[in-house]
C-alpha cells in the first residue's frame, strides 16, 4: 500500500476514535441510577400517530453482570416470581410467570470464556413476548404457566382486572439444527371476557434486554433495531447526552427513552456484538417501536443494556370478541448464514454499514474456505487474505511504477519550486505540464487505495461481528473475536501484551520502509507514526482483524521484494502528436 492509502484509512481510522472517545456518553459508575426521568403522567394511553410519541418509561433497575438475580420493579407485589425451565435440543428456556414469557434463554452450544453458557436476556426487566398496554406499566402481570414438554409449546395466561384474557402460546423448536434451533413461534390472543367493549391503542410486546457478555465486547453494538423497508437502530450511545466533539460541552441532556410511530413494521429487535433477539410478524403490521438503555457492570467495567418492544396496530374488541396476533420469535447468535434464511431481511441485524456487500461476501468466502481448510478460521482468514492480495497485484504493480516515476520526477520538481516560490498559481500549471510532458498520471498510486479501503471497512464489519470467530483457536489464540493477550504487565496485571497488534505494527513500518518515496522529508517523517496510530486503534480490537492486516501486510513486503530491483523506468518526454494538415 503506498502513502497516500496508507494516511486515508489512517484518517479514516483516527476519525473513528474520535468519534468513540467524544460522542460516546460516559458509563455511569456500577450501581447508580440514570440521570433523567422520562416525562409524562403514568396511566395515559400512547396514541399511535405519524410522529413520534412521548411514552412514558419505567424506571430502570441497575443490574450487575456478577448477579443472577433479576428483580422486576413493575410487578404485582403480591405474586412472587416463580420460573420454569423447558429444554429444547439447542436451548433451555426460562419461563417466568411475572410478564409471561421468556425470562432467559440459555443456549447450549455458545459459551463464555469462564465456561458457562451463554444466557440471553439475562438482565433484560422484561420477558422475553411480554406484553402490555403501556411500555413498562402492567407488563410484569402474573400468568400461570403450563408446559407441554412433549408437544414442545408452554401456554401462558393471564385475565387482567378489566377482564382482558391474554393467552400466550410458545412453540418451541424441536430440532437443533439450522434455523429451527433458535425459532420460537408465538400467538397472542386477546379476549374480552367483560361486559363492555375493551379497546387498545396498541399492545406493546417485548424483546427483552441485550448487554455485553465479555468485558471487551464494543458497546457500540449493542442495540436496538427495526426494520420498515429499510433497518433502523439506536445504540446505546444515542440515548447519552449531546456533546460539541473535542470541546466536550453538553449540546442536549440524556434520553430516557425512545419511542416512534410508524406503519408496516416487520421486525424489531434487540443485539450485542454476537446474539440477537428478534421479533417478527408475518403481516408485517407493526406500528410502532420503544426502548430504553439500562446499566450493566461487568466485572469493574460499567455500561449499558438496551431493551425495547415492537408496537401493534390498535385495536377494539365487543364482549366476548377475540383477536389473534401472530410472532416469530428468534433467539439466538447473529449468524449470518441463518438470519438470511429467516427472509424479511432479517439478517440486516448484523449492521455491516455501507460496505455490507463486500462484509456479505467476504463472511461467506471465509466460510467456504474454513470448510475446506479443515475447520481453522485462521487459515480461513489467511487464505482469503492471499487471494484478494493475488487480485490486487498488477493495481499494486502500476502504483508502485508510477511511484518510481514520481521519485524520479522530483529534482525537476524541486526546481519548479524554488523557481516559482513566490508564485504558487504559475508553480502548479507547470507541475501539471510536467506530469503531462513526462507521462506521469500522480492519482495512479491513489488506485489500490479506492479498492483497499472497501476490502479494509467490509473486514472489520464483518471481522468484528461473526459469531463464528467466537472461540475460535489457533497457535496461542484462544479467541479470535478477543484481542490475543498472552500476558500481562504493570502493577496488578493492568497491561495486556497482545502479540498480533504488534506483529501488525512492525510488518507496516517494514512495509513502508520498503515503499518508494515521494514527497518532502517532512511528510516521510510524519507517515513514521502511521503504525503508532494503527496499534493505538486495533490494539484490543478483535485479533482476526489484527491478522487480516499483518498477513496482507507480509504479502506486501514480499511484493515490494520482487519489484523493487526491477528496471526503473525511463524518464522522457512523451513526443506529442502531430497535428493533421
Amino acid at each position: 500500500m503506498d502513502k497516500k492509502g496508507i494516511i486515508a484509512i489512517a484518517l479514516a481510522i483516527a476519525t473513528l476514535v474520535v468519534w468513540q472517545i467524544y460522542f460516546a456518553p460516559k458509563p455511569p459508575p456500577p450501581g447508580s441510577q440514570p440521570a433523567v426521568k422520562a416525562e409524562g403522567t403514568p396511566g395515559t394511553q400512547p396514541q399511535l400517530s405519524s410522529a413520534p410519541t412521548a411514552i412514558p418509561a419505567a424506571t430502570a433497575t441497575p443490574v450487575s453482570i456478577d448477579s443472577k438475580a433479576k428483580t422486576p420493579t413493575t410487578a404485582e407485589p403480591s405474586v412472587e416470581l416463580k420460573t420454569e425451565t423447558v429444554p429444547s435440543p439447542a436451548v433451555d428456556y426460562l419461563f417466568a410467570n411475572l410478564g409471561g414469557g421468556i425470562s432467559r434463554a440459555i443456549l447450549k452450544e455458545h459459551t463464555n470464556d469462564n465456561g458457562t453458557k451463554v444466557t440471553l436476556n439475562e438482565y433484560g426487566e422484561f420477558p422475553i413476548g411480554a406484553v402490555s398496554d403501556q411500555p413498562g406499566e402492567d407488563a410484569l402481570g402474573a400468568y400461570t404457566i403450563s408446559a407441554h414438554p412433549e408437544n414442545a409449546e408452554v401456554v401462558c395466561e393471564r385475565t387482567t382486572s378489566g377482564q382482558l384474557q391474554i393467552i400466550k402460546k410458545f412453540t418451541l423448536p424441536k430440532s437443533g439444527k439450522g434455523i429451527d434451533a433458535y425459532s420460537v413461534g408465538l400467538e397472542v390472543t386477546f379476549v374480552n371476557r367483560g361486559d363492555r367493549p375493551y379497546k387498545s391503542a396498541g399492545a406493546y410486546v417485548y424483546t427483552g434486554g441485550a448487554a455485553l457478555i465479555h468485558k471487551n465486547d464494543n458497546p457500540m453494538y449493542t442495540s436496538f433495531d427495526w426494520y420498515r423497508s429499510k433497518l433502523f437502530n439506536k445504540d446505546v450511545n444515542w440515548f447519552g447526552a449531546g456533546r460539541i466533539p473535542l470541546l466536550g460541552v453538553q449540546t442536549s441532556p440524556e434520553k430516557a427513552f425512545f419511542s416512534e410511530s410508524a406503519d408496516k413494521i416487520s421486525w424489531a429487535g434487540v443485539r450485542n456484538q454476537y446474539f440477537a433477539t428478534i421479533i417478527s410478524t408475518p403481516e408485517k403490521n407493526g406500528a410502532g417501536v420503544w426502548s430504553r438503555r439500562f446499566p450493566v457492570t461487568i466485572g469493574d467495567r460499567a455500561g449499558f443494556g438496551i431493551e425495547g418492544a415492537l408496537v401493534m396496530p390498535a385495536f377494539s374488541l365487543k364482549p366476548g370478541e377475540v383477536v389473534h396476533q401472530q410472532f416469530r420469535l428468534w433467539v439466538g447468535p447473529k449468524q449470518y448464514s441463518l438470519l438470511k434464511k429467516l427472509g424479511d431481511e432479517q439478517d440486516q441485524i448484523m449492521n455491516f454499514g455501507m460496505f455490507r456487500i463486500v462484509s456479505e461476501t467476504l463472511l461467506t468466502s471465509m466460510n467456504w474456505l474454513c470448510h475446506v481448510l479443515w475447520n481453522s478460521y485462521a487459515l480461513a482468514i489467511i487464505v482469503l487474505t492471499l487471494i484478494i492480495k493475488s487480485l490486487l497485484w498488477p493495481l499494486q504493480n502500476a502504483s508502485t511504477k508510477s511511484m518510481k516515476k514520481m521519485q524520479a520526477l522530483q529534482p525537476k520538481m524541486k526546481e519548479l519550486q524554488e523557481k516559482y516560490k513566490d508564485d504558487p498559481t504559475r508553480m502548479n500549471q507547470e507541475t501539471m505540464k510536467l506530469y503531462k510532458d513526462y507521462g506521469v498520471n500522480p492519482v495512479s498510486g491513489c488506485l489500490p487505495m479506492f479498492v483497499q479501503i472497501p476490502i479494509f471497512f467490509g473486514f472489520y464489519s464483518m471481522l468484528g461481528t461473526s459469531i463464528e470467530l467466537r472461540n475460535s483457536k489457533f497457535l496461542w489464540v484462544n479467541d479470535f473475536s478477543q484481542p490475543d493477550t498472552l500476558f500481562y504487565l504493570g502493577a496488578g496485571m493492568t497491561y495486556p501484551v497482545n502479540i498480533l497488534p504488534l506483529c501488525m505494527a512492525v510488518t507496516m513500518l517494514w512495509q513502508m520502509m520498503l515503499t518508494p518515496k515521494s514527497g518532502d522529508q517532512t511528510q516521510q517523517r510524519i507517515m513514521m507514526f502511521m503504525p503508532l496510530i494503527f496499534i493505538a486503534f486495533c490494539y484490543n480490537f478483535a485479533s482476526a482483524l489484527a491478522l487480516y492486516w499483518t498477513v496482507q501486510n507480509i504479502f506486501s513486503i514480499v511484493q515490494l521484494y520482487l519489484t523493487r530491483n526491477s528496471t526503473a523506468p525511463e524518464l522522457k518526454k512523451l513526443t506529442p502528436p502531430r497535428k493533421k494538415r
